[in-house]
């Protein structure tokens, strides 16, 4: 049987690597990029290498946050999500530090330019932040996000609720969750 790439999916998580996510969630006591780290270390590794061409799975990990004066976006590429690399270097999701600002607008629409290509038809955007925007406001992109075809399934680690990234993921059809411990975060990055 052939396999047809239209029927297989991309998923592209999109990680704040701002300094506010080294702060912890008070329900669980873990520090918010602890807790990424972790979560996402073993939903890449369960699906390695099943999940690269021509498996039905292709995920990406992408790290964000604003750096300088005057800020400019920072990206670091920790899984590819496409071309499929050909060795997992998750070392690297280890070695990833927070700091910096959060340029949520612009992180956001880079995420959804990079899964838009995607000749995919299930595809979306798991962006995990706590919310925090130290960039342009997301009302600057608002109309591209409505326009944009590709879900952002928002995973808000907070202490409080952010309205910003509960728009996002209205605006792009997309989940809004905010887990509190360990086991809602592997089900929100699972779903």
């Amino acid at each position: 049987m052939a396999y047809d790439e239209t029927t297989a999916k991309d998923v592209f998580f999109l990680v704040d690597g701002s300094r506010s996510m080294s702060g912890k969630l008070k329900s669980s006591g873990m520090t918010k990029i602890g807790m990424v780290k972790q979560g996402l270390m073993g939903f890449v590794t369960e699906r390695w290498p099943i999940s690269y061409f021509p498996w039905p799975l292709r995920i990406g990990v992408t790290f964000y946050r604003l750096l300088g004066t005057p800020g400019s976006m920072q990206l670091d590429v920790v899984v590819p999500l496409n071309p499929p690399p050909a060795t997992l270097e998750l070392y690297r999701l280890d070695d990833m530090q927070c700091r910096g600002g959060s340029p949520l607008a612009d992180a956001v629409r880079y995420a959804i330019g990079e899964v838009a290509e995607s000749i995919r038809k299930d595809r979306v955007v798991k962006l995990i932040s706590d919310g925090d925007n130290d960039g342009r406001p997301l009302k600057a992109i608002e109309d591209e996000l409505k326009e944009s075809r590709v879900p952002v399934d928002a995973i808000e680690l907070s202490n409080s609720a952010s309205m910003e990234l509960r728009e996002v993921s209205r605006l792009t059809h997309g989940r809004y969750t905010r887990p509190q411990s360990m086991a809602d975060f592997v089900k929100a990055i699972t779903k």
